[in-house]
């Protein structure tokens, strides 16, 4: 058992670097951008980019289910699972966020991608 698992942390990172690759090859050449998908449907009533962005939260969403319902991750020990929900830290946080993603000219991912290409 012990052989499996001595290697575990280089399969991690190496996946994490596939990953990230994979996904930044994707956003940049799709646009990828929660901001830019927002400000689209506001500015141009497009909804191409923003349909990607619920393609990916309903992709996410139904992942983490996944994983629960095989047992891999129990969501119950999650942060984001609580019992109470503190709308003003949420507001803020939300308003916070925005505000910085317009002052950074983007999201946070856009953001990684843009550093990525240069």
């Amino acid at each position: 058992m012990s052989g499996s698992t001595s290697n575990l942390g280089l399969i991690v990172t190496l996946g994490g670097f596939v990953l990230a690759f994979i996904f930044g090859a994707v956003a940049n050449r799709t646009n990828f951008c929660t901001m830019g998908a927002v400000s689209d449907v506001v500015n141009m009533g497009s909804w191409g980019r923003m349909r990607m962005w619920l393609l990916a939260i309903a992709v996410a969403i139904l992942g983490t289910h996944a994983l629960q319902l095989t047992g891999l991750i129990d969501l119950t020990r999650s942060i984001y699972v609580q019992p109470n929900v503190r709308w003003a830290s949420y507001v803020l946080g939300g308003l916070l966020f925005g505000v910085g993603m317009t002052l950074g000219s983007g999201c946070g991912s856009k953001t990684l991608v843009r550093l990525g290409g240069r």
